[in-house]
């Protein structure tokens, strides 16, 4: 599978091989959520249906349930080498998620990095993302949202 970065793909763009570790990482995490649930989808080229939408973006996974009234999404971005400036500039906060009439809706965002890497993490991220830290075959640790619970993406009630 071919990711951004910077070696020449067969089309001639730059491109490059997806390491092991990031498919990995993508392999645990999607595990995590699928005992949670969720439906996953790895690397969606485009949004999925009318409900969901976004603009030059493209999550690791891509998470969906309904249950009690209450829909969910999930996107999941997986960082091997965790730099700020690079996951600053992905357009993530481009989504848009309209769950169907009647039903409520949220959509959590997580950043899963290795282990040993949380410090690059500005944890300031916390405001709207869990971190989860991983280990070589399961999740090691997960960093709440600043709020204690998961991030709907929607504003706080008054």
């Amino acid at each position: 599978m071919w990711s951004r970065g910077e070696k020449s793909a067969p089309s001639g763009r730059y491109w490059m091989a997806e390491s092991s570790v990031h498919r990995a990482m993508k392999a645990i995490v999607r595990a995590e959520l699928e005992c949670e649930r969720y439906a996953v989808v790895e690397e969606p080229l485009f949004p999925p249906g009318g409900k969901v939408a976004w603009t030059s973006y493209r999550p690791d996974l891509l998470g969906y349930r309904s249950e009690g009234g209450t829909e969910e999404l999930v996107l999941v971005e997986c960082e091997t080498r965790p730099s700020m400036k690079r996951f600053r500039s992905k357009n993530h906060s481009s989504v848009w998620f309209q769950p169907y009439l009647f039903r409520r809706g949220s959509v959590r965002r997580i950043l899963a990095v290795p282990q040993g890497k949380l410090g690059l993490v500005d944890m300031k991220l916390r405001d709207k993302w869990e971190i989860w830290v991983l280990g070589a075959t399961d999740t090691l640790e997960r960093v709440r949202t600043s709020s204690g619970g998961v991030s709907t993406g929607l504003p706080r009630e008054s």
